[in-house]
């Protein structure tokens, strides 16, 4: 029996063995690098996904060796809660935190991270630029990193009031004007000063320095993120008299907390306190969105192209991930802070190296942010924590015929002035393959006073609240049913049963 026992001992280490050591995508046995690439405020406009009229070389060409997930969500719209769902594996119910300042270990204070799982299992893991929000009096976890965190320190971080005619220091600095920011900026400043090159830079001189052990590197670009300031080679890529103002119109029978008056953008300078921006404007707006864009898409070059040049670009996967979303006056609203589409559907691109097939495709799967962290695992052979709340969906990277069932789900706290008082909502929103439904719920008492159902077989946006029509109410009644069995095997409790 005690032979038995050992024998038994042995086979267990060396299964163990090879799945933490062997690389099955490579055949190699050395364990394959992470390199996680983070981009602020990036929405699914890229060559790559059909955007034409976006200038994305680099991303397109990893695209062109990675699965693109079409449809891919975050669970809350705004900075804080997406990245720490990313990096726990936790949805916002989860850990409870829905805005910006709360450090996510007050909460869950031995919840363990993705880059701490990585680093328990011989992985040296570093993080540099934007990974966790750490504004607005949130911090980072130095639990995470092997290495403390690193931030550029640059320029471009200096704010210096800008005078009426002092067209100088337009281009050598962080412009405010009456103490506001300006919202876009054709740079003059070299690029290699600018925050997100200079964290490519400090990330490749860690590729350099990383070659022999195992990886995971997490590289935060913070554009294109407002204010939207590029080198002017990136606003030179395109013509402000081709760009297009969306139409303002906004959904029929929407409820009134459904969207915000993007107060992001209202603080800076030049932007009306009430109102839409006038075309001109918001031209401006877009155009530098698309060069922050393009400006990004270039520290993403240099980092494959030194993945390559250093012989780490067969073992590495890479993943590139947008937070969430943002309209550029779509609804007459900018910004983010919805549970709509264009604010909840995310970038995300896998590349995972392949012996035989190094051509990608477009997937299709529902995805979301809380996947990612349990896909790592899985891809790598490393055991997932009991506290996540995602899926694996390795099957979908692997093959285009996997069957894959799965919904997303995204949430949005409100307050709102109702029948004279303040009532504090969550919008809960799920979308399936052809439905995206959400339903607003009073936090105190669970009551649910308003729903919205959005066709998506089509490719419009989501104009016509199907749920507000006696011809639907059969579909309201199916979706509501879905999205309560859903909640409920996503997040492990009932729906309704959180009272915030």
């Amino acid at each position: 029996m005690k032979n038995n026992i050992i024998i038994i001992g042995l086979l267990t280490l060396a299964i163990a063995g090879c799945r933490s050591g062997r690389n099955s995508e490579t055949g190699s046995d050395e364990k394959p690098n992470i390199l996680l690439i983070l981009v602020d405020d990036l929405r699914p406009e890229l060559n790559c996904y059909g955007a034409g009229h976006i200038i994305s070389p680099h991303i397109d060409a990893l695209a062109e060796e990675s699965v693109v997930f079409t449809r891919a969500y975050t669970q809350q719209a705004v900075c804080a809660p997406s990245r720490n769902t990313l990096m726990t594996g936790m949805r916002p119910d989860g850990l409870g935190i829905y805005d910006l300042p709360t450090f996510f270990r007050e909460k869950a204070p031995d919840v363990v991270t993705l880059s701490q799982h990585f680093m328990q299992y011989g992985y040296q893991a570093e993080g540099m630029g934007k990974i966790f929000h750490t504004g607005h009096g949130n911090r980072n976890d130095s639990l995470s990193w092997s290495v403390p965190h690193w931030m550029p320190h640059g320029l471009i971080n200096r704010r210096e009031p800008v005078h009426s005619g002092d067209t100088a220091n337009l281009h050598t600095c962080y412009p405010s004007i009456n103490g506001k920011n300006i919202p876009w900026l054709n740079a003059r400043l070299p690029e290699h000063l600018h925050n997100d090159a200079m964290v490519t830079s400090h990330a490749i001189e860690r590729l350099d320095a990383l070659q022999g052990a195992p990886f995971f590197l997490a590289v935060g670009m913070v554009k294109p993120h407002l204010p939207f300031v590029a080198p002017s080679k990136y606003w030179n890529l395109y013509d402000t008299s081709r760009i297009t103002v969306p139409p303002p119109d906004k959904p029929d029978d929407y409820p009134p907390y459904a969207f915000t008056n993007w107060g992001e953008l209202r603080k800076y300078h030049g932007i009306p306190a009430e109102g839409l921006l006038d075309d001109e404007d918001a031209k401006s707006m877009i155009h530098g969105y698309y060069a922050c864009v393009s400006f990004i898409d270039a520290q993403v070059g240099r980092l494959t192209g030194r993945l390559k040049e250093l012989g780490l670009y067969e073992n590495t996967i890479i993943v590139l991930w947008g937070d969430h979303g943002w309209k550029l006056g779509e609804y007459g609203d900018w910004c983010k802070h919805t549970n709509y589409e264009l604010d909840t559907r995310i970038p995300v691109i896998v590349r995972v190296p392949r012996e035989n097939d190094k051509k990608g495709w477009k997937s299709d799967a529902i995805i979301e942010t809380a996947d990612i962290y349990p896909t790592l695992c899985d891809l790598v052979g490393l055991p997932m924590p009991d506290h996540l709340q995602g899926s694996s969906f390795r099957e979908v990277l692997e093959s285009k015929d996997a069957e894959w069932d799965e919904v997303a789900f995204s949430q949005y706290p409100r307050s709102s002035r109702i029948d004279g008082r303040t009532v504090k909502l969550m919008g809960y929103s799920m979308r399936s393959p052809e439905y995206r439904i959400t339903r607003w719920i009073d936090r105190d008492t669970g009551e649910t006073l308003d729903t919205e159902i959005y066709d998506h077989t089509g490719i419009d946006l989501e104009m016509v609240n199907l749920a507000a029509s006696e011809a639907h109410q059969d579909l309201l009644k199916d979706l509501n049913r879905a999205l309560e069995e859903h909640y409920a095997k996503e997040h492990g409790i009932p729906f309704g049963s959180i009272i915030h």
